[in-house]
């Protein structure tokens, strides 16, 4: 699946009950994660050493904490636009993003709020996969610019 554009969102174009525009990634290659794993330094065994992994009793190596949370900014980007800012994302892994997954992000508008003079969007969001719906699940706060004025 393509990419969705990016958008210039603003605030009062916003409905509770919207849901973004999912991005889909996949399926993961064997050499993704080794570039992921490498990009952060993490060199945990279960990123990148598949016999490590399935010790350890999962199916596969996984990936990690800071792609995923790389993802759920992806999409909150690419939705809101360059004038947003992502104020606050919170997320828990449920089951694990393993090699040869295709992974979903997606989102929810659940409210609007103005706050301190920021035009605020709450949102849940999730990743899904080929097999499974919200692996990982949270919710993210954006600040978005009303029209005609700064943020």
């Amino acid at each position: 699946m393509p990419l969705p554009a990016v958008r210039d969102t603003r605030y009062e174009d916003v409905k509770v009950g919207e849901e973004i525009p999912s991005i889909s990634i996949g399926p993961l290659s064997h050499t993704q994660f080794l570039f992921i794993a490498s990009s952060h330094h993490d060199w945990y065994p279960g990123h990148h050493d598949v016999e490590y992994a399935r010790a350890q009793g999962l199916p596969d190596i996984f990936m990690n904490a800071t792609w995923q949370h790389g993802l759920f900014q992806r999409v909150l980007c690419a939705w809101a636009g360059a004038n947003a800012i992502p104020r606050r994302i919170k997320y828990r892994m449920g089951r694990p993003v393993v090699r040869y997954d295709t992974v979903t992000a997606r989102g929810v508008v659940t409210g609007k709020r103005i706050e301190g003079g920021e035009h605020l969007v709450d949102l849940d969001i999730w990743l899904d996969k080929q097999d499974a719906e919200k692996v990982s699940s949270g919710s993210a706060t954006v600040v978005l610019a009303p029209h005609g004025g700064a943020k």
